[in-house]
């Protein structure tokens, strides 16, 4: 009978043993991980935004140039591509003496941008020389999107003026690319 209860001790002891430690560790690890959430499917945004103020009637005389680049890869679900120019000072040239003669057409003031993908082509483009805001633009896979690097660029020529009301022309771009990623409960970072 004794050897019957030492028996159960030694056993008592093992069982302990083995689940202290770092096996105790994989096993109190895989019980947590029961517990958590699933993970699951999620949005990344990630902007580029390209914007210019012309203050100075002296802008005029020299180009802004902007050339930024972003990658898609097969997570990149969605393009959105927001655009708006205003011509303020180009627009009220009679209200400037002498500046309706600098001011002359689409030479002197305006906006070139141009989205092109990987493979060179150009996905999405405006160039205009009048104020405007058209729709946001939605680029869709078509079945997939061309995956590198991707380039903007943008060329763009007006200027300011102040006396009693500012008169500066402007321009915002705005690329947003959409991706989905895996989110885990409790971190942070969607991968």
């Amino acid at each position: 009978m004794r050897q019957h209860g030492l028996k159960a001790a030694l056993m008592l002891f093992v069982l302990l043993a083995s689940t202290s430690g770092c096996m105790g560790l994989i096993a109190a690890r895989e019980s947590m991980e029961h517990l958590r959430d699933p993970a699951y499917e999620s949005l990344n945004e990630k902007k580029i935004t390209i914007s210019h103020e012309f203050t100075l009637l002296s802008d005029y005389a020299d180009e802004f140039s902007n050339r930024s680049t972003f990658v898609v890869d097969e997570q990149t679900t969605e393009i959105l591509v927001y655009f708006r120019a205003k011509f303020d000072l180009s627009d009220s040239t009679e209200a400037i003496p002498g500046l309706g003669d600098l001011i002359l057409d689409n030479t002197s003031h305006y906006v070139r941008a141009t989205l092109t993908d990987s493979n060179g082509a150009t996905q999405w483009e405006e160039d205009v020389s009048d104020s405007a805001s058209p729709p946001e633009e939605i680029l869709l896979p078509t079945p997939s999107f061309p995956q590198g690097e991707w380039e903007l660029e943008v060329k763009a020529r007006g200027g300011g003026w102040s006396d009693v009301v500012t008169r500066n022309d402007q321009f915002l771009i705005i690329v947003t690319v959409i991706s989905t990623c895996i989110q885990y409960p409790l971190v942070e970072d969607c991968s």
